[in-house]
């Protein structure tokens, strides 16, 4: 069949080609093929014929400060916790300025939809956390995204609870990162989809998205979608295949049993992402290509559905 519409709803963008090269290293690419920043995403997003995208951002302080404090050897703990203390604040003006710019440029193109990142795990205090989230809500985001294992944080941390009554109630969603291999060090994988239950079972109205839906720890979504209606998956990293190695290789759910698994899941609940450009759109929207699904299943996955979700119809 002729491609349908696409909406991508996990697209991590930059300011500009310079940036990209940074965030998303591809060595040997030249500066024209870095094409997921504001100067050239709406040309490559017509050139892979997708009409909206998701626009998330996360940027991994936590990473970031932990690299500057090991260039600290002689430092004494003293020493440490005020440098940790002083590129926190640094980092959270940091993300402010980047969520400004997200939902800056979502208000000047309706294509591009503004998801910018609000979590305890880079803004560390609950009070600047929501104090964040209200300033983006007035600015026009139409979602949160979250990452738990870059921010260091199980989902049920009870530090998350307000952000979570406050996006409830304003019925506005969150995508959120998950089954990412980010080991706490008390045990545990933060993102593992399990982990999420109790805040489906707390907050029954929150519209959710749990990205990566095909990648490690994929059968345990299965039960989620079952008990949770108001959850929804996205294919972020796809399946793991020929012609394309998915985002946790071995641990993603096989190509061949991607029909069982979306049916599962409920067709009508699954939304197409790539995780660009972080992981190569083409590959994984020619492998979706090929599972053997209707011609309806696919359209609603790559289109149909977050039309929907997002209320774009």
């Amino acid at each position: 069949m002729a491609l349908p519409e696409v909406i991508d709803v996990h697209v991590h963008l930059t300011r500009d080609p310079a940036q990209e090269r940074i965030v998303f290293p591809k060595p040997g690419y030249p500066d024209e093929w870095y094409r997921a920043n504001e100067p050239r995403v709406l040309d490559w997003m017509d050139d892979e014929g997708v009409s909206h995208l998701f626009m998330i951002n996360y940027m991994d302080t936590n990473r970031m400060i932990a690299s500057r404090l090991a260039r600290m050897p002689d430092a004494s703990e003293a020493e440490l916790e005020g440098a940790r203390e002083q590129l926190r604040e640094e980092h959270v003006e940091r993300l402010r300025r980047f969520n400004a710019w997200c939902c800056e440029l979502g208000a000047r193109e309706p294509r591009l939809i503004p998801f910018p990142c609000v979590d305890i795990g880079i803004f560390y205090d609950v009070t600047v956390m929501m104090e964040e989230l209200e300033t983006r809500l007035a600015e026009g985001a139409r979602g949160i995204k979250l990452h738990p294992g870059l921010g260091h944080y199980f989902p049920g941390d009870e530090r998350m609870f307000p952000l979570y009554e406050r996006l409830q109630e304003a019925d506005v969603p969150i995508l959120s990162d998950t089954g990412s291999l980010s080991p706490a060090p008390a045990g545990g994988v933060y993102g593992e989809p399990l982990n999420f239950v109790p805040v489906f079972e707390q907050f029954p109205r929150l519209r959710f998205i749990m990205a990566h839906a095909a990648s490690a720890f994929w059968d345990e979504r299965i039960p989620i979608a079952e008990r949770f209606p108001q959850v929804h998956f996205d294919l972020a990293g796809g399946f793991q295949g020929p012609g394309h190695h998915a985002r946790d290789g071995h641990r993603a759910c096989p190509i061949e049993d991607a029909p069982r698994f979306l049916r599962a899941l409920g067709i009508e609940r699954v939304l197409w992402a790539s995780d660009a450009p972080g992981h190569e759109a083409g590959p994984q929207l020619r492998s979706f290509m090929s599972i053997p699904l209707s011609d309806a299943e696919r359209e609603r996955i790559l289109a149909k559905n977050a039309r929907e979700f997002i209320g774009l119809d």
